[in-house]
């Protein structure tokens, strides 16, 4: 696993992290909010991006997921794998 998902991942534990710990604070709704924000970016993501999860080969449900969680940086790896 690269640095880059590495870090995305970490930042998606502490930001779940501060939402459920600091619920009614400000920083605990933000931290929800940009969740909920990253979560609609990537769903889209998963929309523009399903063609080249389907010719990439592999599992589609890994892929999907992948894009899901990391966006742009597994299509960069799926588009190199391809070339």
């Amino acid at each position: 696993m690269s640095p880059a998902k590495i870090g995305i991942l970490l930042l998606y534990l502490v930001l779940a992290v501060l939402a459920i710990t600091q619920g009614e604070a400000n920083v605990g709704v933000w931290s929800l909010r940009l969740l909920l924000v990253l979560a609609a970016v990537h769903l889209i993501e998963v929309v523009v991006y399903f063609k080249l999860c389907q010719s990439a080969g592999g599992s589609l449900p890994m892929h999907l997921l992948n894009v899901f969680l990391f966006g742009v940086f597994h299509v960069q790896e799926m588009k190199s794998a391809r070339q």
